[in-house]
């Protein structure tokens, strides 16, 4: 893959995990299903996470450990502290 296949990956995965906080934050504003607001979270995290790595071009496993991925980022970086 490209470098700027990686930004375009990247990138979608971004609007994705926008998407799922969205409706997350619709769900809580109404007081509903917190089961699936806490899952629409952590997807979103889990997507931006993925995101950063794609922009990156750091090679992932197909996980679902946010930690694990967290930890595939660089050193330095904010998201790690």
């Amino acid at each position: 893959m490209s470098a700027d296949e990686h930004i375009i990956e990247a990138r979608r995965r971004l609007q994705y995990a926008r998407e799922d906080l969205q409706t997350a934050e619709l769900l809580l504003a109404q007081t509903l299903v917190f089961r699936q607001i806490c899952w629409l979270a952590q997807q979103s995290v889990e997507k931006m996470l993925k995101a950063a790595l794609f922009g990156l071009q750091v090679d992932f496993p197909r996980a679902h450990d946010l930690d694990l991925l967290r930890n595939l980022l660089p050193d330095g970086r904010h998201v790690k502290e």
